[in-house]
Protein backbone atom coordinates (compact mmCIF):
# COMPACT_ATOMS: atom_id res chain seq x y z
CA UNK A 1 0.00 0.00 0.00
CA UNK A 2 1.36 3.34 -1.18
CA UNK A 3 1.57 6.10 1.10
CA UNK A 4 1.38 9.39 -0.27
CA UNK A 5 0.58 13.27 0.60
CA UNK A 6 1.40 16.52 -0.67
CA UNK A 7 4.07 18.99 -0.22
CA UNK A 8 2.45 20.69 2.48
CA UNK A 9 1.61 17.80 5.02
CA UNK A 10 5.31 16.78 3.95
CA UNK A 11 7.18 19.80 5.22
CA UNK A 12 4.74 19.78 8.39
CA UNK A 13 6.19 16.25 8.98
CA UNK A 14 9.68 16.89 8.37
CA UNK A 15 9.52 19.71 10.77
CA UNK A 16 8.04 17.53 13.78
CA UNK A 17 10.54 14.78 12.90
CA UNK A 18 13.89 15.53 14.97
CA UNK A 19 15.20 11.92 14.29
CA UNK A 20 14.61 12.48 10.71
CA UNK A 21 18.37 12.65 9.16
CA UNK A 22 21.07 9.90 9.21
CA UNK A 23 23.62 12.67 9.76
CA UNK A 24 23.18 15.64 12.27
CA UNK A 25 23.16 16.20 15.68
CA UNK A 26 23.78 14.29 18.38
CA UNK A 27 22.48 12.82 20.25
CA UNK A 28 19.22 12.46 17.74
CA UNK A 29 20.74 11.39 14.34
CA UNK A 30 21.38 8.06 13.47
CA UNK A 31 25.43 8.38 12.98
CA UNK A 32 25.71 9.79 16.65
CA UNK A 33 23.51 6.68 18.08
CA UNK A 34 25.33 4.18 16.44
CA UNK A 35 28.55 5.57 17.59
CA UNK A 36 27.14 6.44 20.87
CA UNK A 37 27.96 2.61 22.20
CA UNK A 38 24.92 2.15 23.97
CA UNK A 39 21.59 0.33 22.69
CA UNK A 40 19.71 1.77 20.33
CA UNK A 41 16.88 4.28 21.07
CA UNK A 42 14.24 4.99 18.67
CA UNK A 43 11.75 7.90 19.26
CA UNK A 44 8.52 5.84 18.34
CA UNK A 45 4.99 7.46 17.35
CA UNK A 46 2.16 5.02 18.22
CA UNK A 47 -0.84 5.02 16.39
CA UNK A 48 -2.88 4.81 19.53
CA UNK A 49 -2.46 4.48 23.53
CA UNK A 50 -3.07 1.29 25.88
CA UNK A 51 -4.52 2.02 28.78
CA UNK A 52 -2.93 0.66 32.17
CA UNK A 53 -5.50 -1.78 32.74
CA UNK A 54 -6.16 -2.88 29.25
CA UNK A 55 -6.28 -6.23 28.60
CA UNK A 56 -3.19 -7.95 26.48
CA UNK A 57 -3.13 -10.77 25.06
CA UNK A 58 0.63 -12.12 23.45
CA UNK A 59 1.23 -14.88 20.41
CA UNK A 60 4.27 -15.31 18.43
CA UNK A 61 7.67 -16.61 19.12
CA UNK A 62 9.86 -16.95 21.90
CA UNK A 63 11.07 -13.08 21.90
CA UNK A 64 6.76 -12.34 23.21
CA UNK A 65 7.69 -14.56 25.72
CA UNK A 66 10.11 -12.10 27.22
CA UNK A 67 7.94 -8.92 26.48
CA UNK A 68 5.18 -11.21 29.13
CA UNK A 69 7.46 -11.30 31.74
CA UNK A 70 8.51 -7.15 31.14
CA UNK A 71 5.11 -6.43 30.94
CA UNK A 72 4.12 -8.61 33.77
CA UNK A 73 6.72 -7.34 35.61
CA UNK A 74 4.93 -3.85 35.16
CA UNK A 75 1.59 -5.08 36.76
CA UNK A 76 0.19 -5.07 33.17
CA UNK A 77 -3.38 -6.99 32.82
CA UNK A 78 -1.72 -10.14 30.87
CA UNK A 79 -4.11 -12.69 30.07
CA UNK A 80 -2.06 -15.50 29.37
CA UNK A 81 -0.46 -15.41 33.77
CA UNK A 82 -0.92 -18.67 35.11
CA UNK A 83 -1.44 -20.45 32.02
CA UNK A 84 1.12 -22.76 30.45
CA UNK A 85 2.64 -26.29 30.98
CA UNK A 86 4.72 -27.80 33.45
CA UNK A 87 8.08 -27.83 33.23
CA UNK A 88 8.47 -31.77 33.64
CA UNK A 89 7.05 -32.29 30.10
CA UNK A 90 9.52 -29.43 28.52
CA UNK A 91 12.52 -31.30 26.69
CA UNK A 92 14.67 -28.67 28.43
CA UNK A 93 13.29 -30.28 32.00
CA UNK A 94 16.56 -31.25 34.51
CA UNK A 95 15.37 -33.23 36.97
CA UNK A 96 18.60 -32.29 39.11
CA UNK A 97 17.48 -28.71 38.96
CA UNK A 98 13.99 -28.77 38.44
CA UNK A 99 13.77 -26.48 35.44
CA UNK A 100 12.12 -26.97 32.33
CA UNK A 101 10.91 -24.46 29.74
CA UNK A 102 13.05 -22.05 31.84
CA UNK A 103 10.86 -22.04 34.97
CA UNK A 104 11.62 -24.11 38.12
CA UNK A 105 8.89 -26.65 39.47
CA UNK A 106 10.14 -26.08 42.88
CA UNK A 107 7.48 -23.07 44.01
CA UNK A 108 7.97 -21.62 47.26
CA UNK A 109 4.18 -22.16 48.13
CA UNK A 110 4.04 -25.73 46.58
CA UNK A 111 1.92 -24.56 44.03
CA UNK A 112 2.25 -26.56 40.96
CA UNK A 113 4.54 -24.38 38.02
CA UNK A 114 3.75 -23.75 34.54
CA UNK A 115 5.92 -22.14 31.81
CA UNK A 116 4.35 -20.32 28.90
CA UNK A 117 7.27 -21.58 26.66
CA UNK A 118 4.78 -23.90 24.45
CA UNK A 119 2.77 -21.15 23.65
CA UNK A 120 5.74 -20.24 21.20
CA UNK A 121 4.44 -19.80 17.96
CA UNK A 122 6.84 -19.01 15.30
CA UNK A 123 5.39 -18.82 11.83
CA UNK A 124 1.82 -16.45 10.58
CA UNK A 125 0.28 -19.70 9.37
CA UNK A 126 0.47 -21.60 12.97
CA UNK A 127 -0.86 -18.65 14.50
CA UNK A 128 -4.09 -19.30 12.15
CA UNK A 129 -4.06 -22.53 12.97
CA UNK A 130 -4.18 -22.15 16.74
CA UNK A 131 -7.19 -18.87 16.25
CA UNK A 132 -9.15 -21.23 14.21
CA UNK A 133 -9.22 -23.93 16.87
CA UNK A 134 -10.24 -21.47 19.84
CA UNK A 135 -12.41 -19.26 17.90
CA UNK A 136 -13.86 -21.09 15.41
CA UNK A 137 -13.32 -24.21 17.17
CA UNK A 138 -11.81 -26.56 14.42
CA UNK A 139 -11.24 -29.91 15.16
CA UNK A 140 -8.61 -32.76 13.83
CA UNK A 141 -8.40 -35.95 14.74
CA UNK A 142 -6.46 -36.42 18.09
CA UNK A 143 -6.30 -32.66 18.18
CA UNK A 144 -3.27 -32.50 15.27
CA UNK A 145 -1.20 -34.56 17.16
CA UNK A 146 1.47 -37.03 15.78
CA UNK A 147 2.13 -40.68 16.95
CA UNK A 148 6.13 -40.58 16.43
CA UNK A 149 6.69 -43.96 17.97
CA UNK A 150 4.65 -46.61 19.81
CA UNK A 151 2.10 -44.21 22.29
CA UNK A 152 4.56 -41.17 21.88
CA UNK A 153 2.49 -38.67 20.82
CA UNK A 154 3.96 -35.40 19.24
CA UNK A 155 2.30 -31.82 19.62
CA UNK A 156 3.53 -29.84 16.11
CA UNK A 157 1.30 -26.87 17.38
CA UNK A 158 3.36 -26.80 20.67
CA UNK A 159 7.11 -25.41 21.26
CA UNK A 160 9.61 -27.44 23.48
CA UNK A 161 7.52 -30.31 24.74
CA UNK A 162 8.64 -33.93 24.94
CA UNK A 163 6.54 -36.93 23.05
CA UNK A 164 4.04 -38.28 25.76
CA UNK A 165 1.30 -40.76 25.84
CA UNK A 166 -1.82 -39.75 24.25
CA UNK A 167 -3.79 -39.26 27.37
CA UNK A 168 -1.23 -36.73 28.38
CA UNK A 169 -0.84 -34.91 25.51
CA UNK A 170 -3.88 -34.58 24.74
CA UNK A 171 -4.44 -32.99 28.32
CA UNK A 172 -1.79 -30.89 27.81
CA UNK A 173 -2.97 -29.98 24.61
CA UNK A 174 -6.37 -28.71 26.16
CA UNK A 175 -4.20 -26.29 28.90
CA UNK A 176 -2.71 -24.44 25.32
CA UNK A 177 -6.11 -24.23 24.02
CA UNK A 178 -7.57 -22.66 27.33
CA UNK A 179 -4.82 -20.04 27.45
CA UNK A 180 -5.20 -19.33 23.49
CA UNK A 181 -9.03 -19.00 24.33
CA UNK A 182 -8.05 -16.14 26.35
CA UNK A 183 -8.14 -13.97 23.47
CA UNK A 184 -11.92 -13.20 23.55
CA UNK A 185 -10.75 -11.01 26.96
CA UNK A 186 -8.42 -8.95 25.44
CA UNK A 187 -8.36 -5.21 24.02
CA UNK A 188 -5.05 -5.61 22.64
CA UNK A 189 -3.19 -8.47 20.55
CA UNK A 190 0.87 -8.16 20.75
CA UNK A 191 1.92 -10.37 17.55
CA UNK A 192 5.51 -11.09 17.08
CA UNK A 193 6.49 -12.51 13.72
CA UNK A 194 9.14 -14.87 14.12
CA UNK A 195 10.27 -17.10 10.94
CA UNK A 196 9.32 -17.78 7.51
CA UNK A 197 10.72 -21.34 7.66
CA UNK A 198 8.18 -23.99 8.41
CA UNK A 199 6.84 -27.13 7.99
CA UNK A 200 3.71 -28.76 6.97
CA UNK A 201 1.84 -31.89 7.95
CA UNK A 202 0.66 -33.11 4.42
CA UNK A 203 -1.96 -36.04 6.17
CA UNK A 204 -4.00 -32.91 7.84
CA UNK A 205 -2.80 -29.57 5.51
CA UNK A 206 -1.63 -28.12 8.79
CA UNK A 207 1.35 -25.90 9.11
CA UNK A 208 2.96 -27.18 12.02
CA UNK A 209 4.72 -24.66 14.80
CA UNK A 210 7.90 -27.36 14.46
CA UNK A 211 8.16 -30.29 12.74
CA UNK A 212 9.19 -33.56 15.10
CA UNK A 213 12.90 -33.94 14.72
CA UNK A 214 15.27 -34.92 11.68
CA UNK A 215 14.77 -39.13 12.54
CA UNK A 216 11.11 -38.62 12.64
CA UNK A 217 11.12 -36.75 8.95
CA UNK A 218 13.19 -39.93 7.46
CA UNK A 219 10.74 -42.11 8.83
CA UNK A 220 7.37 -40.74 7.88
CA UNK A 221 9.23 -38.71 4.46
CA UNK A 222 5.98 -38.60 2.60
CA UNK A 223 3.93 -37.07 5.30
CA UNK A 224 6.25 -33.69 5.67
CA UNK A 225 6.77 -30.87 3.41
CA UNK A 226 9.02 -27.86 4.11
CA UNK A 227 7.87 -24.84 3.19
CA UNK A 228 9.31 -20.85 3.17
CA UNK A 229 6.72 -18.92 2.95
CA UNK A 230 6.98 -15.51 1.08
CA UNK A 231 5.41 -11.99 1.52
CA UNK A 232 1.69 -12.52 -0.09
CA UNK A 233 0.85 -16.06 1.94
CA UNK A 234 2.37 -14.21 5.16
CA UNK A 235 0.53 -10.85 4.49
CA UNK A 236 -2.93 -13.12 3.80
CA UNK A 237 -2.38 -15.47 6.55
CA UNK A 238 -2.13 -12.48 9.27
CA UNK A 239 -5.06 -10.22 7.66
CA UNK A 240 -7.02 -13.16 7.98
CA UNK A 241 -5.93 -12.87 11.36
CA UNK A 242 -6.84 -9.80 12.78
CA UNK A 243 -10.31 -9.53 10.74
CA UNK A 244 -11.18 -13.15 12.15
CA UNK A 245 -10.00 -11.58 15.71
CA UNK A 246 -11.82 -8.29 14.87
CA UNK A 247 -15.18 -10.02 14.06
CA UNK A 248 -15.36 -11.99 16.37
CA UNK A 249 -14.05 -11.48 19.63
CA UNK A 250 -14.42 -7.48 19.87
CA UNK A 251 -14.76 -5.15 17.30
CA UNK A 252 -12.48 -2.52 18.57
CA UNK A 253 -9.46 -5.13 19.16
CA UNK A 254 -5.91 -3.34 18.87
CA UNK A 255 -3.03 -4.94 17.31
CA UNK A 256 0.84 -4.15 18.29
CA UNK A 257 2.77 -6.39 15.76
CA UNK A 258 6.56 -6.71 15.77
CA UNK A 259 9.27 -8.77 14.33
CA UNK A 260 11.53 -10.53 16.43
CA UNK A 261 15.25 -10.06 16.65
CA UNK A 262 15.72 -13.82 17.62
CA UNK A 263 17.50 -14.87 14.09
CA UNK A 264 16.88 -18.69 12.50
CA UNK A 265 18.79 -20.95 14.31
CA UNK A 266 19.57 -22.65 11.02
CA UNK A 267 17.88 -23.26 7.49
CA UNK A 268 16.74 -25.89 5.01
CA UNK A 269 17.27 -24.26 2.57
CA UNK A 270 20.60 -23.62 0.33
CA UNK A 271 21.50 -20.39 1.82
CA UNK A 272 24.22 -18.94 3.90
CA UNK A 273 22.31 -18.77 7.71
CA UNK A 274 23.05 -15.40 7.50
CA UNK A 275 21.50 -14.08 4.10
CA UNK A 276 18.91 -16.95 5.08
CA UNK A 277 17.78 -14.61 8.16
CA UNK A 278 18.46 -11.87 6.44
CA UNK A 279 15.62 -12.69 3.97
CA UNK A 280 13.47 -14.05 6.23
CA UNK A 281 13.56 -11.26 8.68
CA UNK A 282 13.21 -8.47 5.87
CA UNK A 283 9.75 -10.35 4.45
CA UNK A 284 8.83 -10.10 8.03
CA UNK A 285 9.16 -6.43 8.52
CA UNK A 286 7.08 -5.80 5.02
CA UNK A 287 4.57 -7.60 5.99
CA UNK A 288 4.45 -5.86 8.92
CA UNK A 289 5.09 -2.52 7.67
CA UNK A 290 1.86 -3.48 5.03
CA UNK A 291 -0.50 -4.21 8.27
CA UNK A 292 0.68 -1.20 9.68
CA UNK A 293 -0.34 0.91 6.68
CA UNK A 294 -3.76 -1.05 6.20
CA UNK A 295 -5.13 -1.04 9.07
CA UNK A 296 -5.70 2.16 11.63
CA UNK A 297 -6.00 0.07 14.64
CA UNK A 298 -2.38 -1.90 13.46
CA UNK A 299 0.70 -0.48 14.65
CA UNK A 300 4.04 -1.56 14.02
CA UNK A 301 6.68 -1.43 17.69
CA UNK A 302 10.07 -1.01 16.14
CA UNK A 303 12.14 -3.83 18.64
CA UNK A 304 13.80 -5.32 15.57
CA UNK A 305 15.36 -2.19 14.66
CA UNK A 306 16.24 -1.46 18.46
CA UNK A 307 18.15 -5.23 18.71
CA UNK A 308 19.93 -5.03 15.33
CA UNK A 309 21.17 -1.83 15.33
CA UNK A 310 22.61 -2.32 18.98
CA UNK A 311 26.35 -3.03 19.49
CA UNK A 312 26.24 -6.84 19.68
CA UNK A 313 28.45 -6.97 22.77
CA UNK A 314 26.04 -4.94 24.57
CA UNK A 315 22.61 -6.74 23.21
CA UNK A 316 22.77 -9.94 22.66
CA UNK A 317 23.95 -13.79 24.77
CA UNK A 318 26.97 -15.35 23.93
CA UNK A 319 25.40 -17.54 21.77
CA UNK A 320 24.55 -14.54 19.46
CA UNK A 321 20.96 -16.34 19.05
CA UNK A 322 18.91 -14.38 22.15
CA UNK A 323 19.01 -10.92 23.42
CA UNK A 324 19.78 -10.14 26.71
CA UNK A 325 17.27 -9.18 29.27
CA UNK A 326 18.62 -5.85 29.97
CA UNK A 327 18.15 -5.59 26.22
CA UNK A 328 14.82 -6.59 26.71
CA UNK A 329 14.10 -4.26 29.80
CA UNK A 330 15.63 -1.29 27.75
CA UNK A 331 13.30 -2.12 24.62
CA UNK A 332 10.30 -2.19 26.42
CA UNK A 333 10.95 0.86 28.45
CA UNK A 334 10.57 2.57 24.96
CA UNK A 335 7.39 0.67 24.39
CA UNK A 336 6.47 1.86 27.76
CA UNK A 337 7.11 5.42 27.03
CA UNK A 338 5.08 5.42 23.91
CA UNK A 339 2.00 3.41 24.24
CA UNK A 340 1.47 3.82 28.10
CA UNK A 341 3.24 7.13 29.61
Amino acid sequence: MDLSFGLSEGLQITSKNKRRTWYGAAPVSARSRFLSGDLMDIEHTPKFKISPDAAIFTMGSCFARNVEIVLSARKMNLLLAGHGIEPKYYESYDPDTGIGGGVSDKTKDGSVAVSRAALNKYTAHSFSHELRRVILDERIENEGLIEIGPDQWFDPHASGLVHLPLDVALRNRKKLEAAATTIKKADVVFFTLGLTEGWIDLKTGLAMNRHPGVAALRKNRERYAFVDSGFQSILDEMKYCIELIREKCNPEMKFIVTVSPVPLGGTWRLEDIVVANSGSKSTLRTVAEELKRTYDFVDYFPSYEIAINSPRDRCWEEDQLHVKWVTVDHIMKIFQRSYLD
